[in-house]
């Protein structure tokens, strides 16, 4: 393919592509079907209020409100009429919790946002397995309570422990003296007896 050949259809190309471009674009979905139903209104929120008024604090030099930027993901404490921000607080509404501040040349009014709670399902609890501990709820990282032991647990515990004490006590006596080898006798253990034929 000569030169000149391959720059007319690369900029044929480049002439289609705008034209199928444009139905793509308009065939997309308005919003994203994997956003909560709610999340378009809280968009067009977001864009008519570009700032939030997350927490008012009262203290000795009077209020100061955190002011959150949701677009630069950042907020700041601020005074009434504190310069050096992007925004100015104007006025403080104590009864409704709102304030008025002047951002980029507007005068906005923002509320106090407040949390939303969601419940969450609370699953049916499982069979208690058998012989395995049962979980039961406590402090965080504390684990499941073990169940008590059975009675042939306990038993044999018990044993166990008198058994230790019952060689601890052989051990403090001293120790036992080793027998003493009689000449010709053979180590180990005696032959047992061949019955005879019948």
């Amino acid at each position: 393919m000569t030169r000149s050949l391959r720059h007319a259809v690369f900029l044929a190309g480049l002439g289609v592509a705008p034209g199928l471009a444009a139905p793509a674009a308009v065939s997309l979905a308005p919003s994203s079907p994997f956003l909560p139903a709610d999340a378009a209104q809280a968009a067009g929120t977001a864009e008519a209020t570009p700032l939030e008024l997350r927490g008012i604090l009262a203290d000795a030099g009077g209020y100061r409100f955190s002011i959150y930027d949701p677009a630069r993901h950042t907020g700041q404490w601020v005074r009434l009429n504190e310069p050096g921000h992007d925004f100015t607080v104007r006025t403080h509404d104590v009864a409704r919790d709102t304030v008025t501040l002047d951002y980029q040349g507007r005068v906005l009014t923002l509320p106090l946002r407040t949390a939303k709670v969601t419940g969450l399902a609370v699953a049916q609890a499982a069979p208690e397995p058998a012989g395995g501990p049962r979980p039961t709820p406590g402090p965080m990282g504390a684990g499941p309570v073990p169940r008590p032991p059975t009675p042939e647990e306990t038993a044999r515990y018990n044993r166990a422990v008198e058994e230790i004490a019952r060689r601890r006590a052989l051990r403090e006596k001293g120790p036992m003296p080793m027998p003493i080898p009689t000449p010709g006798a053979t180590s180990g253990p005696m032959p047992m007896p061949v019955p005879p034929p019948k």
